[in-house]
């Protein structure tokens, strides 16, 4: 979802005027747009448990198939560095 359909969505849903702030989102529907986001619209688990342990299920699959925060270009141009010279030390 992009950031502004969200925001779209947020304030036609609002039920007061938050003037300059953004509304409230309730953390499950919160969790539920990032589900969708990260994992797609087609996630879902077949297992006979709560939405509490779902969201578990959840932001595990999430971190596994994201495990790195977003980095900066000079984050990743270190990092790449690194594991360069790591593989070029164990050839020699």
């Amino acid at each position: 979802m992009e950031a502004e359909r969200f925001a779209k969505m947020v304030l036609e849903n609002a039920d007061f005027n938050y003037g300059i702030f953004p509304p409230p989102t309730k953390a499950q529907e919160g969790l539920t747009v990032l589900i969708k986001h990260f994992l797609g619209d087609d996630w879902h688990t077949v297992n006979p448990v709560s939405q509490e342990q779902v969201n578990t299920e959840a932001i595990y699959e999430i971190l596994r198939k994201y495990p790195f925060p977003q980095e900066t270009l000079w984050q990743q141009f270190w990092r790449n560095i690194t594991t360069l010279w790591q593989a070029v030390k164990e050839v020699l």
